[in-house]
């Protein structure tokens, strides 16, 4: 059954680790009939995680979302892995939903994770609640923590379920406004209050300073879509404690797809209207064994048949038959339907013109671009090889497929050290990308560090000189060659200038000279690096009238550089990358001294934000020392720190350093 925008409600689950959400969509699954048996991940049974990774660490790794038809309304429970390292999934779950709600567990309190995952939500512009598991945990307290959510995200938070206690047993829950001891209950009121538009039910609460409940569940809806109210609820999914009353409060509250303005195409609010010209939005993309590509998205506007063809939005893009239109039902489970409607998700197969975050409509339609959430970029890369001949046939075509998967996951070849490089938010990211390689498509990989792709250049001038000749019967080989080589300034790359005079060259000879020079600093010397930044001058040299070629003068020319290239005090430029690292404020002086002590950063600036309790500092530092940054990084503050850097500019090694570097691509190269 398709349901119009009014009853339709997208909620996603976000939050640390452990909290619960996983456990929670199960049980909403099993309690509102979308599946007929309790799923769990204990158990490796959970609706939500169905890939055998997510079973094998018991924790979510994709985002998954289970469609149920409960009360007369459509709901999509949309589930999130607490892990930051797959932020871009929690980001399209949350561009799928209309109400965000930060699952927090007693027992581990706000964390780091959970307020990033806030922030972003209220970035995006979703309606926000929040929900209290584990509350029968050792050394509790529900008051303390409702304290430290309204510290953390504002007095907008106030608690709408209160939990209930027989001794220390966690028995139940009820409604703050069935409790008139609470000293919630009017600041619940108030808060509803300062989210309603009713003029006339405004100035009646300003007289009264009373509301009846059914007055406040009227305004619920609009209350959170204006940000004047993240509600706190309290449940146990496991023990199915307090989930009637969240799923009531969540029927009279969650706004519906027309009930907020977040979502946008041009900068315009979309208002998910079925009357109007289809638009959606491909907000995660999914590889199936048996029918391929699976596309997830949302429908902004119109209705989307199963019969329907589509076009992306973009040059270069065609019209489409989608291969079959499903509902959500899990992990790995969909079902087919008919239709789709303007505020409602699906997901559609045989459709591979399309990635994440890709606007589609009807084909040959003037489709506005949506608004798409921003991706976190990934930072930690890693160079692959195949293991056998097998594999290379088959490694390019299997990283690009799961590239089209994951938009921080990142496939290159690098033409500097001509090595295929992948690039992930983490260690753990990589490691599940080589995991599904390898469980996918049957390809083994092997992994190191990729290369550093330093420059070379000279600091003084000086001579070169060489005469290759070559004599083993018959017609020879000779060429000789003088020239200087003087550094040229920062980005001139190689200047390569003809002062032959006389004749001791033959001109048709000289750009043979240039080509061999120009290949050796392509090649490099010192580490098999780019030379940049020099000026060579060819000034003299000699020729034989039947012997000199352009092979011989070539020669000549690479080994005169070379020449010259060692007397010229050869220096390596390594990269040097800005760093931004955000970090809770108690690790600052931690972070800033490991900076500056060792990893040769210059801190460029130092700012304080959320209130004081996150600090941004900024850096320029060598990328040799940051490439293993993200596992010192998540030691350093038990991983609720941040960072993003950016190729910056090339830097002059110190000497020390520069002698290292040699030392060991000379070890290398002589292994090889």
């Amino acid at each position: 059954m398709s349901h119009a925008p009014s009853e339709i409600r997208n909620v996603a689950f976000v939050g640390h680790p452990g909290g619960g959400k996983t456990t929670l969509v199960d049980a909403l699954a099993l309690k509102t009939g979308a599946t007929d048996r309790r799923g769990s991940v204990a158990d490796k049974t959970s609706i939500c995680d169905t890939e055998p990774e997510e079973q094998d660490k018991q924790h979510t790794l994709q985002m998954a979302i289970v469609e149920s038809d409960w009360g007369g309304r459509d709901w999509n429970w949309i589930d999130t892995p607490g892990y930051p390292d797959f932020e871009a999934e929690v980001r399209a779950g949350m561009f799928a939903a209309d109400l965000v709600v930060g699952v927090v567990s007693a027992s581990g309190g706000v964390t780091h994770n959970l307020r990033r995952k806030f922030a972003a939500a209220e970035e995006l512009g979703r309606p926000r609640a929040l929900l209290v598991t584990h509350l029968d945990a050792d050394n509790v307290d529900f008051d303390t923590l409702v304290m430290e959510l309204r510290e953390a995200f504002g007095e907008i938070c106030v608690p709408v379920l209160l939990p209930e206690f027989d001794g220390a047993k966690w028995v139940g829950a009820h409604r703050t406004m069935k409790d008139p001891q609470s000293d919630w209950r009017k600041r619940l009121m108030d808060r509803v209050m300062d989210g309603c538009d009713d003029v006339e039910a405004v100035e009646h609460y300003l007289e009264t300073e009373e509301l009846t409940e059914e007055e406040l569940i009227k305004h619920y809806p609009s209350a959170l879509a204006a940000h004047a109210l993240v509600p706190i609820m309290v449940c146990n999914p496991v023990k199915d404690v307090g989930l009637d009353e969240v799923l009531d409060f969540l029927n009279r509250a969650a706004p519906s797809p027309l009930q907020h303005g977040s979502l946008t195409a041009g900068g315009e609010p979309v208002h998910n209207d079925p009357s109007e010209a289809l638009m959606g939005v491909v907000f995660a993309v999914r590889s199936d064994p048996h029918v391929g590509k699976v596309c997830m998205a949302r429908i902004l506007s119109g209705k989307l048949a199963a019969s329907a063809q589509v076009q992306g939005v973009g040059e270069g893009t065609k019209p489409e038959k989608l291969g079959g239109l499903f509902r959500l039902l899990g992990g790995k489970h969909r079902e087919p339907i008919d239709e789709a409607q303007a505020g409602g998700l699906c997901a559609f197969t045989k459709v591979e013109g399309l990635k994440v975050g890709q606007t589609f409509g009807a084909p040959g339609a003037d489709t506005i671009a949506a608004d798409f959430v921003a991706m976190p970029e990934p930072m930690v890369s890693m160079a692959v090889r195949p293991k056998s001949r097998a594999d290379e046939q088959k490694i390019g075509t299997s990283l690009h497929r799961l590239e089209a998967e994951d938009p921080t996951f990142k496939v290159s070849h690098d033409p500097l050290t001509h090595e295929l490089v992948v690039t992930g938010m983490s260690d753990l990211h990589l490691q599940l990308m080589e995991s599904r390689l390898k469980r996918r498509f049957g390809v083994e990989i092997e992994t190191s560090i990729p290369r550093i792709a330093y420059r070379e250049t000279v600091r003084k001038p000086a001579e070169g000189h060489h005469r290759h000749k070559k004599q083993s019967g018959g017609r020879g080989q000779f060429g000789e060659c003088h020239l200087r080589l003087r550094p040229a300034p920062e980005g001139a790359g190689l200047t390569f200038i003809d002062k032959v005079v006389g004749g001791a060259i033959p001109k048709n000879l000289i750009p043979a000279i240039e080509k061999g020079i120009r290949e050796i600093a392509e090649e490099g010397i010192l580490t098999h690096s780019k030379v940049v930044d020099v000026e060579v001058e060819v000034y003299d040299g000699k020729f034989h009238a039947v012997d000199s070629d352009e092979a011989s003068f070539k020669m000549a020319g690479k080994r005169a550089f070379r020449d010259a290239f060692e007397r010229a005090s050869p220096a390596l430029l390594e990269p040097v990358v800005v760093v931004e690292v955000h970090v809770p404020s108690d690790h600052a002086g931690t972070i800033f001294s490991d900076l500056t002590s060792h990893r040769r950063a210059h801190v460029l600036e130092q700012n304080a934000e959320a209130d004081g309790a996150v600090t941004v500092i900024k850096a320029h530092a060598p990328l040799s020392t940051m490439q293993s940054y993200h596992r010192d990084l998540k030691s350093q503050t038990a991983g609720a720190g941040t960072w993003s850097m950016r190729l910056d500019h090339y830097a002059a090694m110190p000497a020390p350093e520069q002698q290292k570097v040699v030392q060991e691509f000379a070890k290398v190269h002589d292994d090889e």
